[in-house]
């Protein structure tokens, strides 16, 4: 993945790539949650024991982390994640807010958050007074005032230190809230910076194109927004 100026957590690792270089990686954080029962009686938990006799919010944290990463045909769909085995980043933290939610745990709570990436200096950017930053969504889990988040290494969402806002969602409500913020962000900063509809919707095609087979890809897509997506102005 593309370094882009992404902030590495405390539990993060560090590998070298071919060229030696290091390679930011997050290390497994499914330890971090709490090693609670599963409600055999919540229909998520019913769902994790007969999926693959899930018994504890670990035991599906790793489950999720074998899960293929790809959106299905309703966006952050739980049971599809359970029984097609793939679903979005933000699918995954959801499932997993919910199966705390059903065993009696508020201490466990899915954030979505909205905030400024920085474009690579190779950017096609027409003006120098243009910001190299483009609005970012980025969905985790936090645990203890910790942001977890619960992916395969490779596909690892993004902490970022240009964090703008972040609101605790309910996760049936995922899906439409990380369109609302998406939405409201873009608008916003594009009126902040006085950029034009058209060149935000001209750096975001050009990022998503960048950046096809990563998780940031699902982030720029706004989760569910179209490639042509314009904000309103």
């Amino acid at each position: 993945m593309t370094d882009f100026n992404v902030h590495v957590p405390k539990d993060a690792g560090m590998d070298a790539n071919e060229s030696g270089r290091p390679v930011r990686t997050l290390r497994h954080e499914g330890r971090l949650l709490p090693n609670v029962s599963l409600d055999p009686r919540g229909p998520y938990g019913a769902a994790c024991r007969a999926r693959f006799d899930g018994r504890t919010l670990r035991e599906a944290a790793e489950y999720v982390c074998e899960c293929d990463t790809g959106p299905g045909r309703t966006p952050d769909d739980l049971h599809a994640l359970l029984t097609g085995h793939t679903g979005t980043i933000g699918a995954k933290q959801a499932l997993l807010a919910a199966l705390a939610k059903e065993a009696g745990r508020d201490d466990v709570e899915l954030v979505v958050a909205c905030c400024e990436m920085q474009l690579p200096e190779t950017g096609p950017l027409r003006s120098e007074s243009i910001p190299r930053t483009l609005p970012l969504a980025v969905c985790w889990l936090r645990h203890r005032g910790r942001r977890l988040q619960i992916v395969e290494p490779r596909h690892a969402s993004l902490h970022t230190g240009n964090l703008i806002t972040e609101v605790p969602v309910p996760a049936e409500h995922l899906a439409l809230e990380r369109v609302r913020l998406y939405k409201t962000f873009a608008e916003d900063w594009c009126r902040a910076l006085e950029i034009h509809a058209s060149e935000f919707a001209r750096l975001r095609a050009w990022q998503l194109g960048s950046s096809a087979g990563t998780s940031l890809f699902e982030d720029l897509m706004g989760y569910g927004l179209p490639a042509s997506y314009l904000p309103v102005l």
